[in-house]
């Protein structure tokens, strides 16, 4: 049985000693291709180490395709001889070289709130997917202006097995990701009434506060609680519609319990023109408990208008979203608006749909959920050694955390300090609304707050990043920790 040479005497976190062995070892091919390795268990049993540190050296490898993971099956070395040319020389990269990105970047370590891992994209199902319906004569045809027909009945499974939609596929609008929809949405909803006038959270996902203020829209900023939207200022206000991100506030990371989802039901009952657009953009990871039913799943009114997209769960380039709409506003887009040509060729849709149908975007939801968490936890534990400087926030779901500084460091200082030290963290403050313009009660901005997104990021690189943040921000260590353990 394969047993990594460790060097224990080494200052190296124990984690990156085990994942630059093993990594030595099929590299020199000590360890051939089809190589199974010894189950974390029993490699953490033979070493005298944790699970946790094992399963984080496994996840590292299998991120940077040195590893395969086979459920039920284990960890296999994969064959990796196409991709080396000439020798390979382990000392060519020093261990703590950091990763080669373009010269034009002043980062080399980005915790992008809105990262993915493009390494789970499930290539070889997709290709398969792909061939079929490449022979599909049909998957070259026109689409409907509304989207394929396949996908949004899938779509309407998928939506009402995962969030409880109770929709039909005539309901469902495609198109070119969230951008596009949401210029799309504001037509249909000044075709539907005469006046609009949107309320937001504040703070606020800024791309859909920018599309909406460079099409003129009046808005309104409704200050958070713990629970969500602060239903008082909301009905103080003049507003028709109302902008929420029930599943994992962006960026706060609340999830709105069920009786504020209630509350914001009973507020748009109370007139004809009022809506809820219901963004429920990451609202697949969660990673406690049972998610929370979407709004649209307790709306029994058409009164909640649902957007969703594939671009977080699968990739940034796949420009595919949708829109769930009230009868009565899709009855508008089909009289007045149906004119404009669906903006996501018919193939792209087809290949979803199939996936779909197959099953494999479920798996692969739930493949990239799990890592996703893996990811969470070894973050918290990269931070504990800090823990007393550092209080985290918005942990539960979604794809990053909330981190307020406690170094008498201001919010512009600490970005500064990283950006020195080659990493970029995101201020809180960029998603507040300007509280000067806005004639509402104003809750005051978190202090020396940022956020760490992971979802994109190798294990190797958060700990690395957050490693170069405790020495940028000269946060003293805790001098025991599990993350030492």
């Amino acid at each position: 049985m394969y047993t990594p040479n460790l060097s224990f005497s080494s200052n190296t976190p124990l984690y990156r000693l085990l994942y630059l062995t093993i990594r030595k070892d099929i590299l020199t091919k000590e360890l051939p291709s089809g190589s199974c390795l010894p189950a974390k268990r029993k490699m953490a049993a033979n070493l005298g180490i944790s699970i946790n540190t094992v399963d984080a050296a496994y996840q590292q490898l299998v991120s940077e395709g040195y590893l395969l993971s086979r459920p039920q099956s284990g960890f296999f070395v994969k064959d990796i001889s196409e991709t080396l040319s000439g020798s390979y020389s382990f000392e060519e990269k020093k261990e703590n070289t950091p990763p080669s990105l373009p010269v034009t970047s002043d980062y080399f370590i980005d915790f992008s709130p809105n990262g993915i891992d493009l390494t789970q994209i499930p290539v070889s199902s997709l290709r398969k997917t792909l061939k079929k319906e490449m022979d599909n004569p049909a998957s070259f045809s026109l689409s409907p202006s509304t989207g394929a027909l396949r996908l949004r009945e899938g779509l309407c499974r998928y939506l009402r097995a995962s969030r409880g939609l109770r929709c039909t596929p005539e309901q469902i609008l495609v198109g070119a990701g969230t951008d596009y929809l949401l210029q799309l949405l504001v037509q249909i909803l000044r075709t539907y009434q005469n006046t609009l006038s949107i309320a937001m959270e504040d703070p606020v996902y800024s791309k859909a506060y920018q599309i909406f203020s460079g099409l003129s829209i009046p808005m309104s900023f409704v200050p958070l609680e713990d629970a969500g939207l602060d239903m008082s200022i909301l009905k103080s206000l003049d507003a028709n519609v109302v902008y929420t991100t029930p599943s994992h506030q962006f960026p706060l990371g609340y999830v709105m319990p069920v009786d504020r989802r209630l509350s914001l039901l009973r507020w748009a009952k109370q007139k004809r023109e009022r809506f809820i657009i219901e963004d429920d953009y990451d609202s697949e990871f969660r990673y406690f408990g049972k998610p929370v039913p979407a709004i649209s799943s307790l709306d029994d009114t058409e009164k909640v208008i649902y957007l969703g997209t594939f671009s977080k769960n699968i990739s940034p380039s796949v420009r595919v979203s949708y829109l769930v709409l009230p009868k009565e506003l899709m009855d508008v887009y089909n009289t007045a608006l149906s004119y404009y040509g669906n903006t996501v060729t018919h193939f792209e849709q087809l290949l979803l749909a199939g996936m779909i149908e197959n099953g494999e975007f479920e798996r692969h939801i739930n493949r990239t959920r799990t890592l996703c968490k893996k990811k969470r936890d070894f973050l918290l534990t990269s931070l504990l050694p800090y823990e007393k400087n550092i209080l985290v926030r918005g942990t539960d779901a979604g794809m990053h955390v909330l981190c307020t500084v406690k170094n008498n460091m201001s919010e512009r200082e600490l970005t500064e300090k990283a950006k020195e030290k080659g990493i970029r963290v995101y201020g809180i403050s960029d998603y507040y609304a300007d509280a000067h313009k806005y004639d509402i009660p104003y809750q005051n901005i978190p202090e020396s707050t940022i956020l760490l997104g992971y979802a994109g990021l190798t294990f190797q690189t958060i700990q690395e990043g957050v490693e170069a943040l405790g020495k940028a921000w000269l946060l003293p260590k805790t001098r025991f920790s599990k993350n030492h353990l």
